[in-house]
């Protein structure tokens, strides 16, 4: 919700939105079906973007799964882009934002899919808190995409038939500096762990990155769709779980009442929670509760390497 509104807490970099894709791609690909082909189509030489680059990957990954869930169990294409275009203040009027940003150089962002596509009356309920045109989800995925961009001082414009798909196009302001080099995901890291991590995620899609990272990180991975399903199977094999990585938003029980229970369990169990809030939101949250540690995201098999270590360090 705070996504939505654009009053979400960043941390600005100068960022290049094509290596920022490229960084992200594995991550995207292992997100959908193994019937959609991906394509990147990212311009070189781009001129950077002032923006926090975790938003920016939740933008990417959100569009993309939307993309995926479009086009469902069929064959199909999704296609991402990046380029810089000028805008003057009628196309940028065009497009869904709070007050029309400031017309010049931008850089875009773009996802095309050829899945079932939208009417008129649907593509103007898509950005709203709780819309979903699935059976089951909380359809927050584009409203958070809409708010990251309020945001940045962005702009939204989205292009829909029934039948002939949908494209997605953010805009985001040119910056005059240099971009920052962000963090790969990719590469060796020396850290491996073992045991089994509870893995909490009501989003399909994430339990199997997130299954793939633990798995890479040299875990085995029991999976809970939430957290009812969560506290029944930590109550059954706590003594095997070393580590429980919690998403904090979900239906019904959500991640602090989960994380409550848990620790009722087992007053000692470390739990990760994961969240697309800023940590310094979660952190003020629950202060003082016992949390092993806070991650953004969506995050990186890096970082989730990173923080693992941090909460299954020896206590002092």
């Amino acid at each position: 919700m705070l996504a939505y509104a654009g009053k979400g807490q960043f941390v600005v970099e100068s960022i290049n939105l094509s290596r920022l894709i490229e960084e992200l791609a594995h991550l995207l690909n292992i997100s959908i079906s193994k019937k959609v082909l991906l394509r990147c189509q990212l311009a070189e030489k781009l001129p950077a973007i002032e923006a926090d680059p975790v938003q920016m990957r939740q933008v990417a990954m959100n569009l993309v799964i939307n993309a995926a869930e479009a086009i469902g169990d069929t064959v199909g294409v999704i296609a991402i882009s990046t380029g810089v275009m000028d805008c003057d203040e009628d196309y940028l009027r065009s497009g869904l934002v709070i007050e029309p940003p400031a017309p010049g150089r931008y850089v875009y962002l773009e996802v095309t899919d050829t899945g079932c596509g939208m009417d008129a009356k649907t593509r103007a309920k898509i950005f709203e808190p709780f819309f979903t045109t699935k059976f089951a989800g909380r359809g927050l995925g584009l409203a958070a995409v809409l708010g990251i961009v309020r945001g940045h001082r962005g702009m939204l414009k989205v292009e829909s038939e029934p039948d002939r798909g949908s494209t997605f196009r953010v805009l985001f302001p040119a910056s005059a500096k240099t971009a920052t080099s962000a963090a790969s995901s990719g590469g060796p890291w020396a850290w491996r762990g073992d045991g089994t991590v509870l893995l909490v995620d009501d989003e399909e899609a994430v339990r199997n990155v997130a299954g793939q990272m633990l798995e890479r990180c040299g875990f085995t991975v029991l999976c809970a769709r939430d957290g009812r399903e969560a506290v029944e199977l930590f109550a059954a094999r706590a003594s095997e779980v070393v580590c429980v990585l919690l998403d904090l938003a979900m239906p019904g029980m959500d991640g602090e009442e989960t994380f409550r229970e848990l620790r009722r369990i087992q007053p000692s169990v470390r739990v990760i929670l994961a969240s697309g809030y800023g940590n310094q939101e979660i952190a003020n949250r629950f202060r003082g509760a016992g949390l092993a540690g806070m991650i953004e995201k969506p995050y990186q098999v890096k970082a989730l390497s990173t923080k693992l270590r941090e909460a299954l360090a020896p206590h002092a």
